[in-house]
């Protein structure tokens, strides 16, 4: 085996040049495959990480709620059932409401009701979330995000109204036979005014841009419930990524009641995650493929170079073993020295993705990774150590694969007619 790798090496470069140019271009093809394979990948693979990481800081690990459109009358039965299978719950009160400023009206929002000791205690607002001001839902307090706080040209102490759909649509009656008419015996009323304690930030654009957090009594009277009741009611767990035994106990204590998980709640947005990623694999990885062909026309133009010399070791000896594995080691060695500076390559362009990324943008005026559809300020990457394997491993067994023909056609090489060979 040590005379077929010595072999092999030495057919990788010409006898005058130090480096092939053939080789180099071969290697090149499994470089950038393998760099765009871990590059992607790594995207992939951060912004479902992110992903996840932003839902459960944003959202609880699971929900309590009632029927379609019903209320928990005594959220403290479920808080007591979550706290006993040990997690920690808040009773909360959600639903869509419009703010007003001035005249202008914004239907893209919602509300939360509860209490900042719940917000604290259980890790929506870490310190360093709020930007402004004070986290205070005392009597006809809100806190809003920086994003609400620029669209709606408010500050701290500022206000605003807050109107909710079942006041606005008690003003009217919706005739069966089409349009709308005057409620009569519906009184006039008033938005709710609250003034702007707080402004914060969790760097979630989607979230950012549509909660707000008002007190849990607020939000009982702008819906016309009773004080003490919820919508729902959140819990958490000590780990949201292995919460099944606390989530089945609570379950089975509130058999009245259904218990959602934030997995279920998010299964198609983790499930297309999942599929896009296995999608760009089997994707790009034909661009590992093309080089494997390149390898393999490489390959069998050597052979045709080297006839006379294949005829020479076969004559002093050399079995069709020794020869085809010359040539199979020849698109190893490329597979793997294409492989190794592809990950390296692919490591240095993570590295440096959001410099590049900001570099193309400003060069070519293109925004490349906008936070309104993506819902993060930056470019996520991770890199993943069994996927860099298997991307790694591909690659080489792709290359290797493509050596096998011209391997096996220097192998069948008859030594007489080789060494007469022009």
């Amino acid at each position: 085996m040590r005379t077929e790798l010595f072999l092999a090496g030495r057919y990788l470069k010409p006898r005058r040049n130090a480096v092939s140019l053939i080789t180099l271009l071969s290697i090149l093809g499994v470089t950038l495959g393998v760099a765009v394979l871990i590059v992607v990948l790594a995207v992939m693979t951060g912004f479902t990480d992110l992903m996840k990481e932003k839902l459960v800081e944003t959202q609880a690990h699971f929900q309590v709620r009632p029927g379609y459109g019903g209320v928990i009358y005594n959220p403290e039965e479920a808080i007591k059932a979550v706290e006993q299978a040990g997690g920690r719950a808040a009773a909360v009160i959600q639903s869509p409401v419009i703010v007003q400023r001035g005249r202008g009206l914004d239907p893209r929002v919602v509300m939360f009701g509860t209490s900042a000791g719940d917000l604290e205690k259980n890790g929506i607002f870490l310190p360093e979330t709020l930007k402004k001001g004070k986290l205070s839902l005392d009597k006809g307090e809100i806190v809003i995000s920086t994003d609400q706080a620029a669209r709606w040209h408010v500050g701290v102490g500022d206000k605003i109204l807050l109107h909710t759909q079942q006041r606005l649509t008690q003003m009217v009656d919706f005739n069966p036979e089409g349009g709308v008419t005057l409620n009569k015996n519906a009184s006039a009323y008033l938005p709710a005014e609250f003034v702007v304690t707080g402004i914060y930030s969790v760097g979630k654009y989607d979230f950012d841009r549509m909660i707000l957090f008002v007190g849990i009594d607020d939000a009982a009277d702008l819906l016309s419930l009773p004080w003490g009741s919820a919508t729902a009611v959140f819990g958490w767990g000590p780990d949201a990524f292995d919460q099944k035994k606390l989530v089945e106990s609570i379950r089975d204590a509130l058999s009245f009641l259904r218990v959602v998980t934030w997995e279920e709640e998010n299964q198609q947005l983790l499930g297309v995650l999942a599929v896009e990623k296995n999608m760009m694999f089997f994707l790009l990885i034909f661009i590992v493929l093309v080089a494997a062909f390149s390898i393999m026309n490489t390959l069998i133009t050597s052979v045709y170079q080297k006839t006379r010399e294949i005829g020479i070791l076969k004559a002093l000896g050399a079995s069709d073993r020794c020869v085809t594995f010359i040539f199979i080691l020849q698109g190893f060695l490329i597979g793997v020295i294409g492989s190794v500076t592809g990950t390296l390559t692919g490591v240095l362009v993570i590295f440096y993705r959001n410099d590049i990324m900001e570099f193309a943008s400003k060069t070519f005026h293109v925004e490349l990774f906008p936070k309104q559809f993506y819902f993060f300020d930056g470019l996520p990457a991770h890199i993943v150590a069994t996927d860099v394997l298997i991307i790694v491993g591909a690659s080489v067994v792709l290359c290797t694969l493509g050596a096998l023909l011209p391997a096996l056609r220097a192998a069948r090489l008859d030594p007489a007619r080789a060494l007469r060979y022009e």
